[in-house]
């Protein structure tokens, strides 16, 4: 889990800003909230004038049920605002998504819920999609005001997911039927797009007044890769969403999510950006099918729906057939083709049109993209990659599953991949896991049927059970890092002991007993003080001037004057306790003091006193970790040799940023940056157990760098890392498709 800096130490950070802003938009959107549910009466009068004569009295009751609890239902309301604008102030926004999960149990949800919750996932995509632009800005205003933070749909506390959360959270535990609630929600939507779109202008507006003297920070840029020596740095470039997605109007007529996809009807909605488009077409471009000509007919909406049900219907929705082509693009087209002649459509006589080849090929390149940048064991491929056919009929019928990052698709997706990345499958959670992988990836398959409730269910119940496995590898990855800081200050106080040692009596020639006590006890409890005050302590002070005492009395060469032996008996104490906590029983331990003593004041002969034996020492404790699968190799850095440019970049890399680190063999695995040593200043990286999967320096990592063996792993969100890469290997030149 990411760890961040304390709220006030956040960089950028300004309470007075977040104060006005707070004030400007949470109270009005809860005035708007409330404008809009005072006006649910008549829509639900409406509802109930044109439902059947069974259900007109759920509406009339609900009429009665929002009166009685308007308060309530307001107060539900700014409650959830309240509590997601306090997360990010204190700097740790809070997530839509994991929200969700955390409210879940592991049951399946009911249909009523199901058709409530994609409804409140349409007010939502409403408001995102008809004020795109303004949220963008928003995002990256509120970010930095709030320290420099990366806001998005999934966290902004005023965006419209929150708002779709407030208002489903406002109208829980009211007693009316469930078609009333859904009507409610819906009727909501079209009462808060505009008057909510009018409050972001107004935010935004009044931001952008309150820091006049600030540049507006900038959007999300493409992630490069690791810096070395000689590499120019690359320019900022906007990424996919920016330079395609930010101001495309083409989703804005698409029909509401919660609405069953109508696959049978081509209309003049525009299902990808131009810009994109041309693209793909270029990229396509002098890679037609064998056949294929203006001659031939195009296949309609009905019948490309039909061949890609048929598809769906084969094992593994078809992937199998389709990825033994060698290329997802062609082996789609090459398997719709094939359907097509089983439903006898000569496949010679047709051909795709062009808006549907440019949404099957992204699909597909998308779906390429995202099993190649996760680490996947062989038999999940075909369990991701059954997604395939499913998600390009979403994307043929729902232009807004490219430009809502909150749509049940690609949180689904981005779920499912990340469960299964670095996944080997060798622990019992892990298995388990999985197998709720195939379950949700078998039930879109064997169940949806162009209506989203398919993938909204099965992401519900697959995010409650993902988030409860993640707050166990959480608590794992605490404890990793905790161990290994305890493990540290062993070290660390054992160097300082064996320094404060080797000054002491390094080429001396001491008495048995007193060079014993000083390699054994002494310097067990020199370490034991250091490691509970991690420093200088009253405690450490008292062992260090014990032996700068004892050292003194073993040159005066056992003259036992009256005040040597007072201030050995005073110390005779401290002396009986070192041996104890050494491991002698306390006559033994009471017999070592007394024999010390003696022996520096001269009362016995000389060497006649030897150390006593001692028990062994206990061994350390070492964090638990998957150290056979660690990839550092055995020669230090400057023997392989490693570029200055790319140490700082690790030296700067921020807490939660993942890796692929790659073994002497070929095998590449993903480790998070988790901890930082305040001692050593080494890296700690863990796998997706939680375990600690690699130690090393900014130096070690950069030589792995030059040696080929160190990369950045994919972005957080699988889906917005796989299009990112579509994008950058569309532009490459001679990109083909």
């Amino acid at each position: 889990m990411q760890t961040l800096p304390p709220a006030d130490e956040l960089a950028s950070r300004n309470l007075d800003l977040l104060n006005q802003v707070r004030e400007t938009v949470v109270m009005p959107l809860a005035d708007d909230f409330a404008w809009a549910l005072d006006g649910l009466g008549q829509g639900l009068f409406r509802e109930a004038d044109s439902a059947p004569a069974a259900r007109q009295k759920d509406y009339l009751d609900a009429i009665q049920e929002l009166r009685r609890e308007r308060e309530p239902i307001i107060a539900r309301f700014r409650a959830h605002l309240a509590k997601a604008w306090q997360a990010l102030e204190s700097g740790r926004p809070l997530s839509v998504e994991r929200t969700l999960a955390r409210g879940n149990d592991l049951t399946l949800v009911a249909a009523d819920e199901l058709e409530v919750r994609l409804a409140v996932r349409s007010l939502a995509g409403a408001i995102q999609q008809r004020w795109r632009p303004e949220l963008m800005r928003l995002d990256r205003y509120l970010g930095w005001i709030a320290g420099g933070l990366r806001l998005n749909g999934d966290n902004n506390p005023v965006g419209p997911e929150h708002l779709g959360v407030a208002v489903y959270a406002a109208f829980s535990g009211l007693r009316i039927a469930p078609c009333a609630r859904l009507a409610a929600v819906r009727l909501c939507e079209g009462a808060l797009v505009t008057r909510v779109g009018a409050l972001y202008e107004v935010l935004e507006q009044c931001l952008i007044a309150l820091t006049r003297e600030t540049d507006l920070p900038s959007g999300r840029t493409r992630r490069r890769g690791i810096p070395r020596a000689g590499q120019a740095p690359a320019a900022p470039a906007e990424d996919w969403i920016g330079r395609f997605f930010s101001h495309w109007q083409g989703a804005r007529g698409a029909a509401p999510v919660a609405a069953g996809l109508d696959a049978h009807v081509r209309d003049d909605r525009e299902l990808l950006p131009p810009g994109l488009r041309g693209l793909l077409q270029a990229a396509r471009g002098g890679h037609r099918a064998a056949g294929e000509g203006d001659a031939c007919r195009t296949l309609s909406p009905r019948e490309l729906s039909s061949v890609l049900s048929l598809l769906q219907t084969n094992e593994h929705a078809g992937f199998d057939q389709v990825d033994a082509a060698g290329d997802l693009v062609q082996g789609l087209h090459q398997q719709v083709l094939a359907q097509a002649a089983t439903l006898g459509i000569d496949p010679a006589s047709v051909r795709l049109d062009p808006a549907d080849r440019d949404g099957l090929d992204l699909v597909a390149m998308l779906f390429a993209a995202m099993l190649d940048q996760s680490v996947l064991t062989p038999d999940i491929r075909p369990v991701l990659g059954q997604l395939l056919v499913p998600v390009a009929k979403v994307a043929l019928q729902d232009p807004r599953l490219f430009v809502r990052d909150s749509h049940p698709v690609r949180r689904l997706l981005n779920l499912l991949a990340e469960a299964c990345d670095g996944n080997p499958g060798e622990s019992a959670a892990e298995l388990a896991l999985l197998a709720q992988v195939r379950a949700a990836a078998g039930r879109i398959v064997e169940d949806f049927d162009e209506h989203l409730g398919v993938f909204l269910a099965a992401e519900t119940e697959f995010a409650a059970y993902y988030e409860q496995y993640r707050r166990r590898v959480e608590i794992a990855e605490r404890r990793a890092a905790e161990l290994q800081r305890a493990e540290e200050r062993r070290v660390q106080a054992r160097t300082r002991a064996a320094e404060e040692l080797e000054r002491r009596v390094g080429g001396v020639a001491l008495l048995p007993a007193l060079e014993g006590f000083l390699r054994r006890p002494w310097t067990q409890q020199v370490e034991r003080a250091a490691l509970r005050a991690e420093g200088d302590s009253p405690a450490l002070h008292d062992a260090l001037a014990l032996a700068d005492g004892l050292l003194r009395a073993h040159a005066a060469a056992g003259a036992g004057t009256p005040e040597a032996a007072a201030w050995l008996e005073s110390q005779h104490p401290q002396l009986q306790r070192a041996y104890a906590e050494a491991g002698l029983p306390g006559a033994a331990a009471e017999a070592a003091a007394t024999a010390l003593r003696d022996a520096l004041l001269g009362r016995a002969a000389t060497g006649a006193v030897a150390a006593p034996e001692l028990p062994p020492p206990p061994e350390s404790q070492v964090p638990a970790a998957d150290e056979a699968a660690s990839p550092l190799p055995d020669e230090p850095p400057e023997a392989l040799g490693f570029d200055v440019q790319t140490v700082e970049y690790f030296q700067a890399l921020p807490l939660g940023t993942w890796l692929d680190f790659v073994d002497r063999h070929g095998r590449t695995q993903p480790g998070k940056l988790s901890w930082v040593s305040p001692i050593s200043g080494r890296r700690m990286f863990v796998n997706r157990r939680g375990a600690r999967f690699c130690l090393a320096s900014p130096e070690q990592l950069a030589a792995m760098v030059r040696l080929g063996r160190l990369r950045l792993h994919r972005e957080e969100d699988a889906f917005y890392s796989a299009m990112q890469d579509v994008l950058d290997r569309l532009e490459e030149p001679g990109a083909a498709v």
